[in-house]
Protein backbone atom coordinates (compact mmCIF):
# COMPACT_ATOMS: atom_id res chain seq x y z
CA UNK A 1 0.00 0.00 0.00
CA UNK A 2 1.03 3.61 -0.29
CA UNK A 3 1.62 3.95 3.47
CA UNK A 4 4.14 1.14 3.55
CA UNK A 5 5.50 0.74 0.01
CA UNK A 6 8.26 3.41 0.22
CA UNK A 7 9.41 1.80 3.47
CA UNK A 8 9.45 -1.78 2.30
CA UNK A 9 13.20 -1.77 1.95
CA UNK A 10 13.92 0.25 5.08
CA UNK A 11 17.01 -0.89 6.89
CA UNK A 12 16.79 -2.41 10.33
CA UNK A 13 17.64 0.45 12.62
CA UNK A 14 17.59 1.52 16.23
CA UNK A 15 16.67 4.97 17.36
CA UNK A 16 18.89 7.25 19.38
CA UNK A 17 19.36 7.82 23.13
CA UNK A 18 16.38 8.42 25.35
CA UNK A 19 13.97 6.35 23.23
CA UNK A 20 13.03 2.72 23.19
CA UNK A 21 14.90 0.77 20.53
CA UNK A 22 12.78 -0.51 17.67
CA UNK A 23 13.54 -2.70 14.68
CA UNK A 24 11.97 -0.49 12.01
CA UNK A 25 11.86 -3.17 9.34
CA UNK A 26 10.15 -5.62 11.67
CA UNK A 27 7.72 -2.94 12.88
CA UNK A 28 6.65 -2.25 9.29
CA UNK A 29 6.45 -5.89 8.21
CA UNK A 30 4.29 -6.89 11.18
CA UNK A 31 1.76 -4.14 10.55
CA UNK A 32 1.86 -3.62 6.78
CA UNK A 33 -1.05 -5.99 6.11
CA UNK A 34 -3.51 -4.20 8.35
CA UNK A 35 -2.49 -0.82 6.95
CA UNK A 36 -3.15 -2.30 3.53
CA UNK A 37 -6.58 -3.55 4.68
CA UNK A 38 -7.49 -0.14 6.04
CA UNK A 39 -6.45 1.66 2.86
CA UNK A 40 -8.35 -0.78 0.66
CA UNK A 41 -11.45 -0.41 2.83
CA UNK A 42 -11.21 3.38 2.61
CA UNK A 43 -10.88 3.11 -1.17
CA UNK A 44 -14.02 0.96 -1.37
CA UNK A 45 -15.94 3.41 0.80
CA UNK A 46 -14.79 6.32 -1.37
CA UNK A 47 -15.88 4.50 -4.53
CA UNK A 48 -19.29 3.84 -3.00
CA UNK A 49 -19.95 7.54 -2.51
CA UNK A 50 -22.85 8.31 -0.17
CA UNK A 51 -24.05 4.72 0.01
CA UNK A 52 -24.90 3.81 3.61
CA UNK A 53 -22.41 1.44 5.16
CA UNK A 54 -23.48 -1.74 6.88
CA UNK A 55 -22.80 -2.38 10.55
CA UNK A 56 -20.08 -4.95 9.86
CA UNK A 57 -18.21 -2.57 7.54
CA UNK A 58 -18.36 0.23 10.12
CA UNK A 59 -17.10 -2.04 12.90
CA UNK A 60 -14.23 -3.26 10.73
CA UNK A 61 -13.39 0.32 9.76
CA UNK A 62 -13.31 1.39 13.42
CA UNK A 63 -11.19 -1.62 14.37
CA UNK A 64 -8.58 -0.97 11.69
CA UNK A 65 -8.63 2.76 12.42
CA UNK A 66 -7.92 2.16 16.12
CA UNK A 67 -5.08 -0.23 15.29
CA UNK A 68 -3.57 2.36 12.94
CA UNK A 69 -3.82 4.97 15.70
CA UNK A 70 -2.01 2.62 18.07
CA UNK A 71 0.67 2.01 15.46
CA UNK A 72 1.10 5.74 14.92
CA UNK A 73 1.40 6.42 18.66
CA UNK A 74 3.97 3.67 19.04
CA UNK A 75 5.91 4.88 16.03
CA UNK A 76 5.96 8.45 17.36
CA UNK A 77 7.40 7.29 20.68
CA UNK A 78 10.02 5.03 19.09
CA UNK A 79 11.27 6.59 15.86
CA UNK A 80 11.60 9.90 14.04
CA UNK A 81 11.52 8.33 10.55
CA UNK A 82 9.70 11.01 8.50
CA UNK A 83 8.42 8.65 5.81
CA UNK A 84 6.80 6.27 8.28
CA UNK A 85 5.29 8.98 10.48
CA UNK A 86 4.11 11.08 7.54
CA UNK A 87 2.33 8.27 5.75
CA UNK A 88 0.79 6.86 8.92
CA UNK A 89 -0.44 10.35 9.78
CA UNK A 90 -2.02 10.57 6.34
CA UNK A 91 -3.70 7.16 6.66
CA UNK A 92 -5.01 7.83 10.17
CA UNK A 93 -6.29 11.28 9.16
CA UNK A 94 -8.13 9.85 6.18
CA UNK A 95 -9.69 7.11 8.28
CA UNK A 96 -10.62 9.62 11.01
CA UNK A 97 -12.64 11.72 8.59
CA UNK A 98 -14.56 8.67 7.35
CA UNK A 99 -15.19 7.22 10.82
CA UNK A 100 -16.59 10.43 12.26
CA UNK A 101 -18.49 11.25 9.09
CA UNK A 102 -20.30 7.95 9.48
CA UNK A 103 -20.96 8.67 13.15
CA UNK A 104 -22.37 12.10 12.31
CA UNK A 105 -24.72 10.81 9.58
CA UNK A 106 -27.03 9.12 12.10
CA UNK A 107 -28.76 11.10 14.89
CA UNK A 108 -27.32 10.16 18.25
CA UNK A 109 -24.78 7.79 16.71
CA UNK A 110 -21.87 10.05 17.63
CA UNK A 111 -22.22 9.82 21.39
CA UNK A 112 -23.30 6.18 21.23
CA UNK A 113 -20.23 5.30 19.19
CA UNK A 114 -17.99 7.29 21.52
CA UNK A 115 -19.47 5.60 24.59
CA UNK A 116 -19.10 2.16 23.04
CA UNK A 117 -15.56 2.94 21.95
CA UNK A 118 -14.61 4.11 25.44
CA UNK A 119 -16.13 1.16 27.29
CA UNK A 120 -15.05 -1.57 24.89
CA UNK A 121 -11.71 -0.29 23.62
CA UNK A 122 -10.25 2.82 25.22
CA UNK A 123 -10.75 2.09 28.93
CA UNK A 124 -9.48 -1.52 28.78
CA UNK A 125 -6.53 -0.54 26.56
CA UNK A 126 -5.59 2.23 28.98
CA UNK A 127 -5.72 0.02 32.05
CA UNK A 128 -3.67 -2.69 30.37
CA UNK A 129 -1.07 -0.10 29.37
CA UNK A 130 -1.04 1.54 32.82
CA UNK A 131 -1.39 -1.66 34.88
CA UNK A 132 1.93 -0.95 36.60
CA UNK A 133 0.42 2.07 38.35
CA UNK A 134 -2.74 0.18 39.23
CA UNK A 135 -0.62 -2.60 40.73
CA UNK A 136 1.44 -0.13 42.78
CA UNK A 137 -1.71 1.55 44.14
CA UNK A 138 -3.33 -1.82 44.92
CA UNK A 139 -0.21 -3.04 46.71
CA UNK A 140 -0.11 0.06 48.90
CA UNK A 141 -3.72 -0.47 49.95
CA UNK A 142 -3.16 -4.21 50.46
CA UNK A 143 -0.09 -3.58 52.64
CA UNK A 144 -2.11 -1.17 54.76
CA UNK A 145 -4.91 -3.72 55.09
CA UNK A 146 -2.46 -6.41 56.22
CA UNK A 147 -0.94 -4.07 58.80
CA UNK A 148 -4.30 -2.99 60.19
CA UNK A 149 -5.58 -6.56 60.28
CA UNK A 150 -2.45 -7.88 62.03
CA UNK A 151 -2.42 -5.03 64.58
CA UNK A 152 -6.02 -5.62 65.71
CA UNK A 153 -5.68 -9.39 65.69
CA UNK A 154 -2.64 -9.03 67.95
CA UNK A 155 -4.33 -6.56 70.33
CA UNK A 156 -7.97 -5.53 70.17
CA UNK A 157 -7.08 -2.26 71.84
CA UNK A 158 -5.29 -1.15 68.68
CA UNK A 159 -8.69 -0.79 67.02
CA UNK A 160 -9.25 2.43 69.00
CA UNK A 161 -6.01 3.83 67.56
CA UNK A 162 -6.50 2.79 63.96
CA UNK A 163 -10.22 3.09 63.24
CA UNK A 164 -11.85 6.55 63.01
CA UNK A 165 -14.75 7.05 65.38
CA UNK A 166 -17.40 7.04 62.65
CA UNK A 167 -16.29 3.56 61.57
CA UNK A 168 -15.63 2.14 65.02
CA UNK A 169 -17.95 -0.41 66.54
CA UNK A 170 -17.07 -1.40 70.09
CA UNK A 171 -18.96 -4.67 69.69
CA UNK A 172 -19.42 -5.83 66.11
CA UNK A 173 -21.34 -8.88 67.36
CA UNK A 174 -23.95 -6.63 69.00
CA UNK A 175 -24.17 -4.51 65.86
CA UNK A 176 -24.73 -7.57 63.68
CA UNK A 177 -27.43 -8.84 66.06
CA UNK A 178 -29.14 -5.45 65.90
CA UNK A 179 -29.01 -5.29 62.10
CA UNK A 180 -30.18 -8.85 61.55
CA UNK A 181 -32.85 -8.60 64.22
CA UNK A 182 -34.64 -5.64 62.67
CA UNK A 183 -36.49 -5.22 59.40
CA UNK A 184 -34.76 -4.22 56.18
CA UNK A 185 -33.14 -0.77 56.31
CA UNK A 186 -33.92 -0.15 52.64
CA UNK A 187 -37.56 -0.85 51.85
CA UNK A 188 -38.22 1.49 48.93
CA UNK A 189 -36.56 2.82 45.80
CA UNK A 190 -36.63 6.31 47.32
CA UNK A 191 -34.66 5.21 50.38
CA UNK A 192 -32.16 3.38 48.18
CA UNK A 193 -31.68 6.42 45.91
CA UNK A 194 -31.17 8.81 48.84
CA UNK A 195 -28.73 6.51 50.57
CA UNK A 196 -26.83 5.86 47.34
CA UNK A 197 -26.44 9.60 46.69
CA UNK A 198 -24.82 10.02 50.11
CA UNK A 199 -22.43 7.21 49.33
CA UNK A 200 -21.50 8.72 45.94
CA UNK A 201 -20.46 11.93 47.66
CA UNK A 202 -18.28 10.20 50.25
CA UNK A 203 -16.62 7.85 47.77
CA UNK A 204 -15.93 10.64 45.30
CA UNK A 205 -14.26 12.68 48.06
CA UNK A 206 -12.00 9.76 48.99
CA UNK A 207 -11.15 9.11 45.33
CA UNK A 208 -10.45 12.78 44.65
CA UNK A 209 -8.18 12.92 47.70
CA UNK A 210 -6.28 9.83 46.53
CA UNK A 211 -5.85 11.34 43.05
CA UNK A 212 -4.89 14.86 44.09
CA UNK A 213 -2.38 13.77 46.73
CA UNK A 214 -0.81 11.33 44.30
CA UNK A 215 -0.62 13.93 41.53
CA UNK A 216 0.85 16.67 43.72
CA UNK A 217 3.22 14.70 45.94
CA UNK A 218 3.27 10.98 44.94
CA UNK A 219 4.36 10.03 48.48
CA UNK A 220 1.15 11.33 50.06
CA UNK A 221 -0.75 9.42 47.38
CA UNK A 222 0.89 6.21 48.62
CA UNK A 223 0.09 7.29 52.19
CA UNK A 224 -3.65 7.82 51.67
CA UNK A 225 -3.99 4.47 49.91
CA UNK A 226 -2.06 2.77 52.72
CA UNK A 227 -4.18 4.51 55.37
CA UNK A 228 -7.45 3.44 53.76
CA UNK A 229 -6.12 -0.10 53.70
CA UNK A 230 -5.26 0.09 57.40
CA UNK A 231 -8.83 1.07 58.26
CA UNK A 232 -10.26 -1.73 56.13
CA UNK A 233 -7.97 -4.36 57.64
CA UNK A 234 -8.55 -3.17 61.20
CA UNK A 235 -12.34 -3.23 60.84
CA UNK A 236 -12.23 -6.68 59.23
CA UNK A 237 -10.11 -8.00 62.11
CA UNK A 238 -12.50 -6.52 64.67
CA UNK A 239 -15.46 -8.34 63.12
CA UNK A 240 -13.44 -11.56 62.80
CA UNK A 241 -12.43 -11.46 66.48
CA UNK A 242 -16.12 -11.19 67.41
CA UNK A 243 -16.99 -14.24 65.31
CA UNK A 244 -18.96 -12.30 62.69
CA UNK A 245 -16.38 -12.23 59.90
CA UNK A 246 -18.78 -13.84 57.42
CA UNK A 247 -21.27 -11.04 58.01
CA UNK A 248 -18.57 -8.46 57.34
CA UNK A 249 -17.55 -10.05 54.04
CA UNK A 250 -21.17 -10.41 52.94
CA UNK A 251 -22.02 -6.87 54.02
CA UNK A 252 -19.02 -5.11 52.49
CA UNK A 253 -18.19 -7.52 49.65
CA UNK A 254 -20.82 -6.67 46.98
CA UNK A 255 -20.08 -2.95 46.86
CA UNK A 256 -16.49 -3.24 48.08
CA UNK A 257 -15.67 -5.37 45.03
CA UNK A 258 -16.21 -2.21 42.95
CA UNK A 259 -15.68 0.61 45.43
CA UNK A 260 -12.18 -0.35 46.56
CA UNK A 261 -10.85 -0.85 43.00
CA UNK A 262 -12.33 2.53 42.02
CA UNK A 263 -10.35 4.22 44.81
CA UNK A 264 -7.26 2.31 43.67
CA UNK A 265 -7.87 3.54 40.10
CA UNK A 266 -8.04 7.14 41.31
CA UNK A 267 -4.85 6.68 43.29
CA UNK A 268 -3.14 5.07 40.29
CA UNK A 269 -4.18 7.99 38.07
CA UNK A 270 -2.73 10.38 40.65
CA UNK A 271 0.56 8.49 40.76
CA UNK A 272 0.71 8.48 36.95
CA UNK A 273 0.20 12.24 36.84
CA UNK A 274 2.59 12.76 39.75
CA UNK A 275 5.34 10.99 37.87
CA UNK A 276 4.79 13.26 34.85
CA UNK A 277 4.98 16.34 37.06
CA UNK A 278 7.85 15.38 39.36
CA UNK A 279 9.87 12.85 37.32
CA UNK A 280 9.29 13.72 33.66
CA UNK A 281 12.59 12.22 32.49
CA UNK A 282 14.49 13.20 29.33
CA UNK A 283 11.33 14.11 27.42
CA UNK A 284 10.67 17.12 29.65
CA UNK A 285 7.66 18.04 31.77
CA UNK A 286 5.39 19.44 29.01
CA UNK A 287 5.76 16.29 26.90
CA UNK A 288 5.33 14.07 29.97
CA UNK A 289 2.14 15.87 30.94
CA UNK A 290 0.75 15.56 27.42
CA UNK A 291 1.51 11.85 27.47
CA UNK A 292 -0.13 11.40 30.88
CA UNK A 293 -3.28 13.43 30.23
CA UNK A 294 -5.23 10.89 28.16
CA UNK A 295 -4.61 7.80 30.32
CA UNK A 296 -5.25 9.78 33.49
CA UNK A 297 -8.66 11.13 32.46
CA UNK A 298 -9.68 7.72 31.14
CA UNK A 299 -8.72 6.10 34.45
CA UNK A 300 -10.61 8.75 36.41
CA UNK A 301 -13.71 8.46 34.25
CA UNK A 302 -13.66 4.68 34.55
CA UNK A 303 -13.29 4.96 38.31
CA UNK A 304 -16.24 7.37 38.47
CA UNK A 305 -18.44 4.97 36.49
CA UNK A 306 -17.44 2.09 38.75
CA UNK A 307 -18.21 4.21 41.82
CA UNK A 308 -21.72 4.89 40.53
CA UNK A 309 -22.43 1.17 40.29
CA UNK A 310 -20.80 0.60 43.69
CA UNK A 311 -23.05 3.26 45.24
CA UNK A 312 -26.17 1.73 43.71
CA UNK A 313 -25.22 -1.71 45.06
CA UNK A 314 -24.26 -0.37 48.49
CA UNK A 315 -27.46 1.62 48.75
CA UNK A 316 -29.63 -1.37 47.96
CA UNK A 317 -28.31 -4.94 47.62
CA UNK A 318 -25.59 -4.66 50.28
CA UNK A 319 -28.13 -3.50 52.87
CA UNK A 320 -30.27 -6.63 52.69
CA UNK A 321 -30.06 -8.87 55.74
CA UNK A 322 -29.61 -12.62 55.69
CA UNK A 323 -33.39 -12.99 55.92
CA UNK A 324 -33.73 -11.59 52.39
CA UNK A 325 -30.40 -12.55 50.80
CA UNK A 326 -28.21 -15.32 52.32
CA UNK A 327 -24.58 -14.51 53.02
CA UNK A 328 -23.43 -17.06 50.47
CA UNK A 329 -25.34 -15.32 47.70
CA UNK A 330 -23.91 -11.91 48.58
CA UNK A 331 -20.36 -13.23 48.73
CA UNK A 332 -20.84 -14.97 45.38
CA UNK A 333 -22.11 -11.72 43.86
CA UNK A 334 -19.03 -9.93 45.24
CA UNK A 335 -16.70 -12.46 43.62
CA UNK A 336 -18.55 -12.24 40.29
CA UNK A 337 -18.49 -8.43 40.28
CA UNK A 338 -14.76 -8.27 41.01
CA UNK A 339 -14.01 -10.93 38.41
CA UNK A 340 -16.10 -9.13 35.79
CA UNK A 341 -14.30 -5.85 36.53
CA UNK A 342 -10.88 -7.48 36.14
CA UNK A 343 -11.89 -9.24 32.92
CA UNK A 344 -13.28 -6.03 31.47
CA UNK A 345 -10.22 -3.92 32.15
CA UNK A 346 -7.27 -6.30 32.13
CA UNK A 347 -8.07 -9.29 29.90
CA UNK A 348 -5.82 -9.19 26.81
CA UNK A 349 -7.72 -8.67 23.54
CA UNK A 350 -6.87 -10.07 20.18
CA UNK A 351 -5.24 -7.46 18.00
CA UNK A 352 -4.22 -5.32 20.94
CA UNK A 353 -0.79 -3.78 20.94
CA UNK A 354 1.88 -5.39 23.15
Amino acid sequence: MSAARPLAGARSTRVGPGRTGIDLERFISHRRNRWQELEELLDRIAEGGDRELGREVILELVRLYRLACSDLNQARSCTANPELLGRLNQLVGRAYRVVYREAGMRPGAGWRAATWRFLVHEAPATFRAERRWVLIAALMMALGALMGFAAVMADRGNAHLLIPEQFFSASPADRVQEIEGKGERIDSMKDAAEFSSQLYTHNIKVSFLAFSLGALTVVLGWTILFYNGVILGAVAALYLRDGVGTFFIAWVGPHGALELPAIVFAGAAGLRMGQAIMLPGDQGRPAALRGAFTPVWRMLLTGALVLIFAGIIEGSFSQFTAKSVPYGVKITVAVLLFSALCLWLFRPRRGSMP
